[in-house]
């Protein structure tokens, strides 16, 4: 029995075995220098006395625990959870296994989750960083741990990095409605942190701007009070007026809300207002309704590039670094109409 709620140790199988605990930690490594029968009973009393191998113990002695750490910042995100999903299962498919530590947007907790992942000894991070801030990027490579940046890069930080290709995102976004007829634009932008953001924004107005579009026609909606309005259920107060017929938002989570919001204040979508997203949610969950989105375009996903990535990096820590810019194209659904004049 365990005594005082500590956990069991090798010690306490050698006692209840009557041998060293250098003998439990051979036989418990099969190591062929100990008898089958000598391993087989310190394992039967190992499983009823409920030891879990120390998996820090044996990572400070070979220098890799098999533990892959991911900081996101948004679980709730779908778009986040999806990649989640298949990066684990890569991993899985490589021998090894992840955790997942989530930041909920905030820049101080980013830096626990940096400390949380390099005092588990883990052999590799997936970051997904909420902001430019480079503190906790910075603190994994003083600690030579392989990162990698997934969505978006951070200033100042030279690490491998995979994302998608945000401004010709914009560009997609805007070219597809300008040749749909539409004349009055909406962009509602993402954190102003996040560094997809301003690049998502730039090629919206730059693709309009080349075609003749005024500033004027295009309403730039921030981000900061419409979450502040979604969470009080008064979203359309700050979309209003609406005066547009092509909105693009900084992602598929906000253009779900706004679409929404749209349709419970009487206007139709896409009838009255088209809308575009990005990351093509639906994709993956093919149960959400249709939705015009910007996403990857061909095989290579987000997932298996920023895994490939980090193994090269494990294996090579020396390696040059690699950032990938993954082409985009749009999904188009029912959430556009094809012409603004049928």
């Amino acid at each position: 029995m365990k005594k005082n709620g500590k956990r069991v140790t090798i010690r306490d199988i050698a006692e209840r075995c009557g041998v060293t605990a250098n003998t439990v930690s051979r036989a418990l490594r099969n190591d062929a220098g100990i008898s089958e029968a000598t391993t087989q009973k310190i394992r039967q009393v190992a499983g009823e006395m409920g030891y879990i191998r120390n998996n820090f113990a044996a990572a400070m002695r070979s220098g890799h625990s098999r533990l892959i750490s991911i900081i996101v910042d948004d679980i709730q995100n779908p778009h986040y959870a999806t990649l989640i999903y298949m990066m684990d299962e890569l991993l899985r498919k490589n021998g090894y296994v992840t955790m997942t530590l989530c930041t909920h947007a905030n820049p101080k907790n980013e830096l626990v989750m940096a400390n949380l992942s390099i005092a588990n000894l883990v052999d590799g991070i997936l970051y997904f960083p909420e902001s430019n801030d480079a503190e906790s990027a910075s603190l994994i490579q003083k600690n030579q741990v392989p990162l990698v940046l997934i969505d978006r890069e951070i200033r100042g930080v030279c690490a491998d990095a995979v994302r998608l290709d945000d401004y010709q995102g914009g560009r997609i976004a805007a070219d597809f409605l300008y040749a749909r007829g539409h004349r009055q634009f909406a962009y509602l932008s993402g954190p102003s942190g996040n560094g997809a953001q301003p690049l998502r924004q730039k090629g919206f107005e730059d693709a309009l701007a080349e075609r003749g579009i005024s500033a004027e026609a295009i309403r730039i909606l921030d981000v900061e009070p419409v979450y502040d309005a979604m969470k009080a259920g008064k979203i359309i107060r700050s979309i209003w007026p609406v005066a547009y017929t092509g909105l693009f938002a900084f992602n598929d989570q906000l253009a779900y809300h706004v679409i929404n919001s749209l349709r419970e204040g009487g206007h139709r979508v896409p009838e009255d207002v088209s809308v575009i997203g990005f990351d093509h949610m639906r994709g993956a969950l093919p149960y959400l309704s249709p939705l015009s989105s910007v996403a990857g375009a061909g095989e290579r996903t987000l997932a298996e590039t920023a895994v490939s990535l980090l193994l090269r990096r494990i294996g090579d820590y020396d390696a040059e670094f690699i950032t990938e810019i993954l082409p985009v194209m749009l999904h188009e659904a029912k959430s556009t109409v094809r012409n603004i004049e049928d």
